[in-house]
């Protein structure tokens, strides 16, 4: 998972072989403030998400996604400037 600050973006390659995904953001500066992005199945493995909408301050970024069969999860501390 990459944090691309300047152009407010997230990225991440999750296999091909995923059914359903999401990105929550849970605000570390703010108690209680979550978002919850979903990740559409795409033929691409990359995938990028936006995070201009978040406020300013730390975030905790959590890639959860499911291949049918199994759960996967996979967090990162970011901040928004």
């Amino acid at each position: 998972m990459t944090f691309e600050p300047a152009s407010h973006l997230l990225a991440f390659v999750l296999p091909m072989s995923f059914r359903k995904g999401d990105v929550t953001f849970s605000s570390a500066s703010r108690s209680g403030e979550v978002v919850q992005v979903p990740i559409p199945p795409t033929n691409q493995p990359r995938h990028v998400v936006s995070t201009a909408q978040l406020a300013r301050g730390w975030w905790k970024a959590i890639v959860n996604w499911s291949d049918g069969y199994q759960q996967y999860l996979e967090e990162k501390e970011i901040f928004v400037a």
